[in-house]
């Protein structure tokens, strides 16, 4: 198999893209949302004024990424949906991302005919990763959040020297291991590598379609630039509005779950944060022993800011534990000159969201929320306050010590992109 992600397939379906944004219907389309996006009243506070062309850019892009890969009789493993900029495989690619993007996972998208039968091969790395596929189905368009039919995780697929063969048919898996069971209508699979640790390679994955079914002529780039312009009110206005009934849109500085995913691969929990700059959102949790955990930011939109360079997120092997195992995350604008910083970005107002997968098997999933992946306490506070509200173990970083952990994760996202 080729690089897992710098793929000859990913490189023509980014560069196809970022022609087809730069159309004058698309640009139209574009600027006619934009306008509507204008009415809403989070753009009319300084934040969502600020990252409105950014949340949009990146909605368009990955709306018209899906758009270009949406060919279920000619499958290809297309990664979406991440949000840093890169520049590899010979162009710049300035991100795509909807719903609070995790900088933690690399997400992968394969379109499929519900009626039809595929193989995906697969190979874990030495280091795996936690590693989630599932068939997500009653899209609007290209639209939502899905509902998800069956998922898969490193747990529960079966393996021989880290390699594997999924098949997908309408048929049901009738004790076969790796089976995923498709429903008839265009579905979407999506696999994701989700990385408690940056020094970790995703899993390599290719795909086929094995029934042998006639192929329809391949779209133009014309019927490509129509799709997108149809499909763009309702894919930005799903995601312009998905802020709005998050977790119930709860009051800030609180969080909310940890809640189940569907399929049962995960819990999260959130909320949103409002702090000024003097003002730092203390919260400790535990791992409940999950293969990965996750805590990270994003803006009102949704959007996360710049992970790469400043500490907007904190996977498990990023953060440092209390002396009782739990993890005290200290969300604010200044540096605090502890670990386990979360960093504002200079945002006064966005979401935050905590994350559990690859958690021990269990058959009482509620106990386990409650028990094991609990949220111990969220506090506000002054900064200057800060040191006296904090347990006196919670680890302390130096400046020199902060650069460096900068520096790591620079050089471990590095590794995603070599080709």
């Amino acid at each position: 198999m080729s690089c897992a992600l710098a793929t000859a397939v990913q490189r023509d379906a980014e560069m196809l893209a970022l022609r087809l944004i730069e159309t004058p219907r698309v640009r139209a389309a574009r600027e006619r949302t934009r306008a509507t996006l204008l009415q809403d009243p989070l753009a009319q506070t300084p934040d969502g004024r600020l990252g409105l062309d950014r949340a949009l850019d990146q909605w368009l892009l990955a709306l018209t990424m899906r758009v270009v890969n949406a060919d279920a009789s000619r499958p290809q493993v297309i990664w979406n949906v991440y949000n840093p900029p890169r520049v590899w495989l010979g162009h710049t690619y300035p991100g795509a991302a909807v719903a609070i993007d995790n900088p933690d996972n690399t997400n992968r998208e394969i379109p499929i005919d519900g009626a039809g039968s595929y193989e995906i091969r697969g190979g874990f790395s030495i280091k795996p990763t936690q590693f989630t596929i599932e068939i997500v189905a009653d899209f609007d368009g290209y639209a939502g959040l899905g509902r998800t039919l069956v998922a898969l995780t490193i747990q529960t697929i079966v393996s021989e020297a880290g390699s594997f063969t999924i098949t997908v048919s309408p048929e049901p898996a009738q004790g076969r291991p790796n089976h995923l069971q498709s429903e008839l209508g265009l579905l979407w699979i999506f696999a994701r590598d989700s990385m408690p640790d940056w020094s970790q390679t995703v899993t390599a994955l290719e795909v086929r379609r094995t029934d042998g079914r006639p192929q329809p002529p391949v779209r133009s780039e014309d019927e490509l630039v129509e799709d997108i312009v149809a499909s763009m009110p309702v894919w930005v206005g799903f995601w312009s509005r998905f802020k709005d009934g998050l977790l119930g849109c709860p009051e800030p500085n609180c969080l909310v779950g940890p809640n189940g995913r569907p399929g049962g691969w995960g819990f999260l929990a959130g909320g949103r944060f409002r702090l000024s700059d003097d003002e730092a959102l203390l919260i400790t949790t535990t791992d409940g022993e999950a293969n990965y955990t996750g805590f990270q930011i994003s803006d009102p939109w949704t959007i996360s800011p710049d992970p790469i360079h400043r500490l907007a997120n904190l996977s498990k092997a990023q953060v440092k534990p209390n002396s009782d195992g739990s993890f005290t995350y200290i969300v604010a604008s200044l540096d605090p000159g502890f670990h386990n910083w979360i960093d504002t970005v200079g945002l006064s107002e966005g979401w935050m969201l905590l994350r559990w997968q690859g958690l021990p098997p269990t058959t009482d999933p509620a106990t386990l929320v409650r028990s094991v992946t609990q949220v111990r306490s969220v506090t506000q506070v002054r900064f200057d306050d800060l040191a006296r509200a904090l347990p006196p173990d919670v680890p302390r970083i130096c400046l020199e010590e902060r650069a460096a952990q900068v520096a790591l994760r620079i050089a471990h996202h590095a590794r995603r992109l070599k080709q």
